[in-house]
């Protein structure tokens, strides 16, 4: 009857034990991202968690308030202005919608004094043991150390992000490359005529230099050269005509080129240095 008693009883804790784990599982919500990367400078703390979430840094002195987003790779900066980072211990904080919060604290590191009081220890040193030679594996061939790469990327989604990053950045140079063309172009127009309108002036101060009526003939060629050469300015005047609106656009798409090149550049670093560490 006892033996009953014991077995029923071990039976009905099972069970109440195994429903409240089931209850635990059922509750478990998934966190943001561990905190991680992080690097401490005197005014400035940088690190990695979840895309988006909000990072909020705690326990500083001097009433200061920090908080701060992460991008889309997960990078993060906090810059406080009145407090040394790197003597605080302080905490931060993640979170976002429909995650629990992590934190993370920084500790300062206190410096070990060494302390030589001059006094000599002395260390015994066993013999090594000595190793019998194993006859079945004289035969085995060394086997070979495979080097671990400097840098791995831990997630195939930073090497793809860097490979789309990389072949976008090459599109918007080659970009940049077409619009200084066109406003080496534009320039090109512009020496063109106003060497034209210096030989004009040229001619007009020839023809200044020159007595009308002992150089008629010298003075109507003159004459001749400097009208055809108010004829090329005018024809060339009116080819070019459109070149001051086209070379204020290409001022504003050369802008946004190069705004487009360095955001992308700020991408490609931060998921390089995803990689690195």
């Amino acid at each position: 009857m006892d033996m009953k008693k014991i077995v029923m009883a071990a039976t009905l804790l099972s069970i109440v034990t195994g429903g409240e784990v089931s209850a635990l599982a059922a509750k478990t919500q998934h966190s943001v991202a561990k905190i991680t990367h992080v690097k401490v400078t005197k005014h400035k703390v940088t690190g990695y968690t979840t895309a988006q979430s909000h990072i909020k840094l705690m326990k500083l002195k001097h009433g200061e308030k920090v908080s701060a987003t992460a991008n889309k790779h997960g990078k993060f900066t906090l810059k406080v202005k009145s407090n040394n980072l790197t003597k605080l211990k302080f905490k931060l904080k993640a979170t976002k919608t429909g995650l629990k919060a992590r934190t993370y604290t920084h500790k300062v590191k206190k410096a070990v004094q060494s302390i030589d009081d001059g006094a000599t220890t002395e260390t015994q040193t066993a013999p090594p043991a000595t190793v019998k030679p194993d006859s079945s594996s004289a035969d085995k061939k060394p086997e070979k150390k495979h080097d671990t790469p400097k840098y791995v990327v831990v997630d195939q989604s930073y090497s793809s992000s860097v490979k789309t990053i990389t072949r976008t950045l090459k599109d918007a140079q080659k970009k940049i490359d077409d619009i200084k063309k066109e406003q080496e172009k534009i320039t090109g127009h512009t020496t063109e005529i106003n060497s034209l309108g210096d030989q004009i002036s040229q001619k007009t101060a020839a023809i200044s230099a020159l007595d009308p009526d002992k150089k008629k003939a010298e003075i109507d060629t003159l004459t001749k050269d400097k009208e055809a050469l108010s004829k090329q300015v005018t024809d060339l005047t009116a080819k070019y005509a459109g070149d001051a609106n086209k070379s204020e656009q290409l001022k504003k798409e050369l802008s946004a080129a190069q705004s487009t090149q360095r955001t992308l550049k700020d991408e490609l670093e931060d998921l390089l240095e995803i990689a690195s560490n």
